[in-house]
């Protein structure tokens, strides 16, 4: 069974925008995979939980 997949908008500066779809072009990479590992990096760096379950259930086992 794949995962469950979902949009996620946010509005960002026009520079920003640019800059991420250029890196994102050099490397190869699509933009969906670079932002699913920046998000993961920012909240490894905030020291919270990724779960591939939402947080409804995660709480709802404890």
């Amino acid at each position: 069974m794949g995962k469950t997949i979902r949009e996620v908008r946010g509005r960002i500066p026009q520079d920003l925008k640019i800059a991420f779809e250029v890196a994102c072009a050099r490397l190869e990479l699509s933009q969906s995979n670079a932002l699913e590992a920046a998000i993961k990096d920012w909240l490894t760096k905030q020291n919270q939980p990724i779960s591939e379950k939402p947080i409804a259930e995660n709480s709802a086992q404890k």
